[in-house]
């Protein structure tokens, strides 16, 4: 299920990369042949682009998109990897709840001071959700690896090692 809530959201923010394509596309052909700048464009755009970079992150842990720097990681036997992989989806999780929250926060100041974007008006509080929500998610997706992964570094020693988001771990 948060597989596949997470590959709607990248296929979401795949979208918005095309939206904002053809929004500027749209902003270049009537600012320089018909001088007629669009400014919901410019605006737009942004919040489209917090949306691609947040939607997209549960997707891109999932897809094993994300990058990792392996230089001591081989060399370590398999129950170490296993528990060190623990160690770290947790102290990820971790991190994502304090953003979550201090994101979040700023969210919820935003809609009860009716806060709005500088040139269009446009409500800032939905963009500003969309940090939260793309966490959230994240951590989600990052929650059932850290549950495949305790079981596996909880089995049988010579099956202990580190499970990827979508294996089964057995």
């Amino acid at each position: 299920m948060i597989a596949r809530a997470s590959s709607i959201a990248g296929t979401v923010a795949g979208f918005a990369t095309l939206a904002i394509v053809l929004l500027i596309s749209y902003d270049v052909l009537m600012r320089y042949f018909f001088d007629q700048p669009q400014l919901f464009v410019d605006e737009l755009a942004s919040f489209l682009e917090v949306l691609i970079i947040f939607g997209g992150l549960a997707w891109t842990f999932n897809a094993r998109g994300h990058i990792r720097i392996d230089l001591v990681t081989p060399h370590l036997p398999g129950p170490v990897r296993a528990w060190l992989r623990v160690v770290t989806l947790t102290l990820g999780m971790v991190l994502l709840a304090v953003v979550m929250w201090v994101t979040g926060q700023s969210a919820l100041t935003a809609y009860r001071y009716g806060r709005v974007s500088a040139v269009m008006l446009y409500p800032l509080s939905l963009p500003m959700l969309f940090i939260p929500a793309g966490l959230g998610l994240m951590s989600l997706a990052m929650l059932v690896t850290l549950v495949r992964q305790v079981r596996v570094a909880l089995g049988p020693w010579e099956k202990r090692d580190e499970v990827g988001p979508r294996d089964t771990g057995e």
